[in-house]
């Protein structure tokens, strides 16, 4: 087809040998018009542009027909077609010109498209060569934009305006919104309109003509401003939805009051996950916009704001809102989940996912309603089954079945994957995986999930800033357990509050909690109460179980730092079914216990027994049975060892005290839970100052990298300062006035009088060699004792 690209022997084949039929079938502004009144010029005829070409429009046995630009369908009559010896046709691709089968099976048909009338470079040869130039390279070689290419003067608006008014014209509202939805994002594949209008060079290299692409989108987005009837705005509707702009589709019949539609389009999309395949924010601004009289009347609308607001922390509101609509009783997950309950499968349904922000942990009995209730679920509904199991692995995380609940997130993951993929969806599977297994201590299986839930992240088309901010936590922590704690405790200043004000699930919130709370007892012990924990509080609602931790992780902080009287105090006053004088006194009970909460207040209260060396001889089979407790996971059972071989120093048992502290330390080097021998340095850092049990467990070369990384863990700044010849007051005067606190704040932090703390900071300026406050901070930041 090259040879035909040179305008002169275009315009002379209707009078050389060919076909009979030459079809000029392009788009508007192809020089269809322009090339058949050439052509006919040389033939001697002339054009007709009516609709029904006569026999007086036969010239020389010439027929050159420009179909009317408004026409669909036309027909040559027969005695017309067997007069003429050439017929010459301009039309557009949609238009269709019937009668014309025989002629074009005996005398054959040559047809020019869009690519054969572009204009290539022999075709502008007389042109000056700036506008020969700009014709192909700006305008596509398009014949109808040649004019603009040898005129600058308004040329963007005479182009915005030629192609709404003459490409467009023909569009229905649905092809013009594809069309629209294309030249924003040219990279995707060319939607039929479109692949019939512009120019072949625009389709094929969309990047090379940006001016051409601005005008047609300017266009684009005016003709689809002129579209106001209900039927041309579903059409469009329908189309940004089958394109995936599901948002857009809502908010377009949201803006002309069309809310059932709108309501219908949420509802075929899964209103209530959408928000896990869109912006967060986009969502929550489209969904918010429904009357309260829809909201009322379509559960799919109530359950996807309660999503937003779940996804905001306000858990009190999507309680509030559930219980107005759907009756208190809703609130009672026994009552929903029951076998011929009043309520949709789609509200059970939510029910569960409700259930996971609650941080409600089911017992026995729900667990069976739960299988009840599964058991209505369709077979090929894999959405609905990896959200089923999705749920299964955040409760069997709460009730410390770390298998199944690692059962549970291969099926999630397996019915994703039937789906076709969800990346988000995966990403919070991976991402539990990960929590659960950093959790458990094994670390290194930990840092695969870490890796697969960064991968599935990145693969998530729209913007995921709260779910970026989980994953650095994760991988953060995984810093902290192969020493390297400085990411950690810089997402703990810069991030954590950002991260606690969102939508955490529970068992991402303990985890968060539990890490986050132990760096900054590493590297500022006195100042967890006052500013992390306390901050913590006005974004946990009363609803979530996080109180008995936090005051649990308060009174370890004091622990480290050698407050325990107020740590027992911290302890004694948490509402447990377990007190003080029980855990004093049982044995065997300890290896049955199943709670969360409960263990981690057990071992509490254990600490202190270990730290004191209390006299009772029971002491250590009370820890045997707590590692005897399937619920315990690896890491705790590391803590337990070493408190096992501190308990056995404090007694003399050398034997004991080396065999429990070697297998503590090889289980955290197999584990790569190394943060654990940070925790429980109280205990740790004695056994190693002793030279015989160092010597037996330097042995072993695993030992050894434990022992490497639990040194590198001791030069935290808090730690310097200590080396440095401060006491453990002193150090702690300078970390909270290092936190701007006054003399009358530390005071009360410290719950000792302002003459103390002046005593105290006199101490600490003689040390430094200071006068003033100011001299003091400066100089214990160039010693690195505060950072």
């Amino acid at each position: 087809m090259h040879s035909l690209l040179d305008r002169p022997r275009l315009s002379r084949l209707a009078r050389g040998r060919g076909p009979r039929i030459l079809l000029l079938s392009a788009a508007a502004g192809a020089g269809k018009s322009v090339l058949i009144q050439q052509m006919a010029q040389d033939a001697g005829g002339r054009v007709c542009t009516s609709l029904h070409p006569q026999q007086a429009d036969l010239e020389g046995g010439f027929l050159f027909w420009d179909l009317p630009r408004k026409a669909r369908t036309l027909r040559l009559s027969d005695a017309l077609i067997e007069s003429a010896d050439r017929i010459v046709i301009a039309c557009r691709p949609q238009q269709k010109v019937t009668g014309l089968a025989r002629a074009r099976l005996h005398g054959g048909c040559l047809v020019l498209s869009a690519e054969d009338l572009s204009f290539h470079q022999n075709d502008l040869a007389a042109l000056p060569p700036d506008v020969a130039k700009a014709a192909i390279e700006t305008y596509a070689g398009w014949p109808v934009f040649l004019r603009l290419a040898a005129c600058d003067e308004d040329s963007e608006e005479s182009l915005v305006d030629y192609c709404r008014e003459a490409l467009f014209d023909h569009l229905t509202p649905g092809d013009m919104a594809a069309l629209s939805l294309w030249l924003k994002a040219p990279d995707q594949s060319v939607p039929a309109a479109g692949a019939a209008l512009l120019p072949p060079r625009l389709l094929a290299e969309p990047g090379r003509y940006p001016l051409l692409v601005e005008a047609l989108r300017r266009a684009s987005s005016e003709s689809l401003a002129t579209y106001v009837s209900p039927a041309a705005l579903k059409d469009i509707a329908s189309t940004l939805e089958q394109s995936g702009q599901v948002l857009a589709a809502m908010n377009l019949l949201l803006d002309h009051g069309l809310e059932g539609q709108a309501a219908a389009i949420l509802e075929r999309a899964d209103g209530r996950d959408l928000i896990y395949r869109s912006s967060v924010a986009e969502f929550q601004d489209t969904i918010v916009r429904f009357s309260h009289e829809m909201v009322a009347e379509n559960e799919t609308i109530l359950f996807a704001i309660c999503r937003a607001l779940m996804k905001q922390g306000e858990l009190h509101r999507v309680r509030h809102l559930l219980s107005k609509h759907l009756g208190l009783d809703y609130l009672d997950p026994m009552k929903v989940l029951v076998k011929g309950s009043r309520f949709s499968f789609a509200a059970r349904t939510f029910r569960l996912n409700l259930m996971i922000s609650q941080d409600l942990t089911p017992s026995d009995a729900m667990f069976e309603r739960l299988a009840e209730f599964m058991a209505d679920y369709p077979p090929g509904e894999h959405g609905k089954w990896a959200s089923y199991y999705n749920a299964l692995l955040e409760f069997e995380i709460r009730r410390r079945n770390f298998r199944e609940a690692e059962a549970a997130a291969a099926r999630a993951l397996i019915y994703l994957k039937k789906m076709g993929g969800q990346p988000l969806l995966e990403f919070f599977i991976h991402l539990h995986q990960s929590v659960l297994r950093l959790m458990g201590g094994d670390a290194l299986l930990a840092r695969k999930a870490a890796e697969d839930a960064r991968a599935r992240l990145e693969q998530v088309p729209h913007p995921a800033a709260a779910e970026f901010r989980m994953l650095r936590l994760a991988e953060a922590c995984l810093d902290y357990e192969a020493g390297r704690h400085r990411p950690l405790l810089e997402f703990v200043q810069t991030e954590f509050e950002d991260f606690a004000a969102a939508e955490i699930w529970p068992s991402l919130m303990q985890f968060a909690l539990h890490y986050a709370s132990q760096a900054l007892i590493d590297h500022f012990p006195m100042g967890v109460r006052p500013g992390f924990l306390d901050g913590l509080w006005i974004h946990l609602s009363d609803g979530l179980q996080f109180h008995a931790m936090m005051e649990i992780r308060t009174a370890i902080a004091y622990q480290n730092a050698g407050r325990w009287r107020e740590a027992a105090a911290a302890l004694s006053a948490i509402r447990m079914p377990l007190g003080k004088h029980w855990i004093e006194s049982a044995v065997d009970d300890l290896s049955r216990l199943n709670r969360r909460d409960e263990i981690a207040y057990v071992m509490a209260w254990l600490r202190e027994a270990v730290h004191f060396w209390s006299p009772r001889p029971y002491l250590a089979r009370q820890l045997e049975a707590l590692m005897a407790n399937p619920k315990v996971t690896h890491r705790e059972r590391v803590a337990l060892a070493i408190w096992l071989s501190y308990a056995s120093h404090q007694r003399r048992e050398t034997v004991l005290a080396r065999s429990h502290l070697l297998s503590a330390l090889e289980s955290a080097n197999r584990l790569g839970c190394h943060g654990v021998l940070s925790e429980e340095r109280m205990f740790l850092s004695p056994l190693l100052e002793n030279k015989l049990l160092r010597g037996f467990v330097e042995k072993s070369v695993s030992v050894r990298r434990s022992l490497s990384i639990f040194s590198s863990s001791l030069n935290s700044p808090h730690a310097r300062a200590l080396k440095g010849g401060l006491s453990q007051r002193e150090a702690q005067m300078l970390q909270l006035a290092a936190a701007g606190l006054s003399n009358k704040q530390i005071a009360a932090t410290l719950h000792i009088c302002e003459v103390t703390v002046k005593y105290h900071l006199g101490n600490l300026y003689r040390k430094l060699g200071c006068r003033r406050r100011s001299e003091a901070l400066n100089a214990a930041t160039a010693l690195g004792w505060i950072s």
